[in-house]
């Protein structure tokens, strides 16, 4: 058992060495995977399901979020637009 703490604590330490050189480990991998599926909502429609960015989601449902459409710069209309290609003018 040892053995393995040793082992597990040297490489651990090798990833803080190169993390510091600036090469990429597993650990930035990681990170940088989180980062890029962060504010994302499973969506399931009967046997359908979409995973979509969050202000998208609640910008569709009509959900007032405080300056979003500024904050982005994009409005409900063109998420809308987006994944159906028709503006809700057409729709209604």
């Amino acid at each position: 058992m040892k053995a393995l703490t040793t082992a597990f604590l040297k490489w651990q330490e090798e990833q803080l060495q190169l993390e510091a050189m600036g090469t990429s480990t597993w650990q930035m991998y990681r990170r940088k995977l989180e980062v890029l599926n962060r504010n994302r909502l499973f969506v399931f429609v009967v046997r359908n399901f979409g995973i979509f960015p969050s202000h998208e989601v609640f910008m569709l449902a009509n959900v007032p979020v405080h300056d979003i459409e500024k904050e982005l710069n994009i409005t409900r209309d063109q998420v809308y637009v987006k994944y159906t290609k028709q503006t809700l003018a057409e729709n209604s």
